[in-house]
């Protein structure tokens, strides 16, 4: 079987390469040998250049071949071709991986919390934990960890063992990976793990980790931290944002939130106050049709009345048959309402009818009744005026 040497393990910084194709079938290259990285382990493949051709990505087929995804290849097997890695996207998951590790081993080490899983993303790293819940303070007593552990300059090696060498080393998590071979990551005196990932050479290369959040996943909490460049472009930005809301309101930061809040208290009570009014006036206009006639047929063209104003002003009234009607886009909006006399009209029994001209759906039970069609609510309050007497 052809497989590639992975010479991204002896030289992770090796940005350029020349090998030699060994197959092609279609996108799907083999090389002699490789230093770009195949996904696997929460660490997404290499990108860059083959040949002179785009490589979209490099990953594993299920013979643990290293496959090289080229866009169009234009070279054959047999050519010897250079390889350029996108080397910020290589150099950046190097980063977030090593985080991702200091991270978890410290969470383990010093709070006793396991890892369920990660992900390492674009913007994003996550660790799934073993907790059903972590105390803030906890999370950001990690990040000062975390951090303090880059600015020490701890180195990161790898060691090969035996699967039974490995078993007894005490490693917070269970070796994931079969056959006899098993290739340890040593962040030193942070953490030691199995994993077949690319890391960086020193703690300090990470730069920066930042904690910024946490979700519930499967009954664990999912800690978020973003690293490097991200981290420091998203306190850059949350920043700007302060800065921005400070000019915005003539506050200081530290009457920001006391300023804000009151703001968006004032903001809710003239919300109120405006649908208050809205129902008052749709109130007003239902009262103004009813003394026209007790059978109404109402088309909502005030884009300030909702069908819910619309059966909320129904207590204005105690006898009267309504069908309106609010076109929204291509969808007829249309509600039914039965009191006093017309309180015994049948809607069940007359809603095939009615419907069926508008393509209408829907239901309720008496005396509202509500759904949705198509077409113009003049054929609508036709129908209605022929079978409502």
């Amino acid at each position: 079987m052809n497989n590639s040497e992975p010479v991204y393990y002896q030289e992770p910084y090796r940005k350029e390469l020349e090998a030699t194709v060994l197959d092609i079938d279609g996108d799907r290259v083999i090389l002699d040998r490789t230093i770009c990285y195949p996904e696997g382990g929460g660490q997404p493949g290499d990108k860059g250049m083959i040949g002179g051709c785009i490589l979209k990505e490099t990953l594993k087929d299920d013979q643990k071949q290293i496959i090289h995804l080229v866009d169009n290849p234009t070279f054959h097997k047999g050519d010897l071709v250079h390889i350029n890695l996108d080397w910020d996207h290589r150099y950046f998951y190097m980063q977030v991986h090593t985080a991702q590790h200091m991270a978890s081993g410290i969470l383990f080490s010093q709070f006793g919390i396991g890892t369920v899983s990660v992900h390492d993303g674009p913007k994003i790293f996550t660790i799934e934990t073993d907790q059903e819940s972590i105390d803030m303070k906890l999370c950001y007593l990690l990040e000062d960890k975390v951090n303090q552990t880059i600015r020490e300059g701890h180195p990161v090696h790898y060691e090969e063992h035996t699967h039974k060498e490995a078993e007894t080393l005490g490693l917070r998590r269970s070796i994931k990976v079969s056959g006899d071979d098993v290739r340890l990551v040593i962040i030193e005196g942070v953490d030691v793990i199995a994993c077949g990932g690319l890391h960086v050479a020193n703690t300090t290369e990470v730069c920066l980790v930042q904690y910024v959040g946490q979700e519930s996943i499967r009954g664990h909490v999912r800690l978020i931290f973003t690293v490097g460049g991200n981290a420091l472009e998203e306190i850059r930005e949350n920043r700007f944002l302060v800065n921005q809301l400070c000019t915005l309101h003539s506050a200081q930061r530290n009457t920001l939130l006391e300023v804000e809040t009151q703001v968006l208290s004032s903001l809710r009570e003239s919300h109120t106050a405006l649908n208050r009014m809205k129902q008052q006036l749709c109130s007003l206009e239902f009262s103004s049709l009813l003394e026209k006639s007790p059978l109404v047929t109402w088309d909502i063209t005030n884009e300030s009345f909702s069908l819910k104003q619309v059966a909320q002003a129904l207590d204005v009234a105690s006898s009267f048959a309504l069908c309106a009607c609010r076109k929204e886009e291509d969808k007829l909006l249309w509600l039914f309402a039965f009191k006093g006399k017309y309180a015994n009209f049948d809607f069940v029994a007359h809603k095939k009818e009615l419907l069926s001209p508008i393509f209408g759906s829907g239901g309720g039970k008496a005396p509202l009744y509500q759904g949705v069609g198509k077409g113009d609510a003049s054929v609508l309050f036709d129908v209605f005026r022929g079978l409502v007497k």
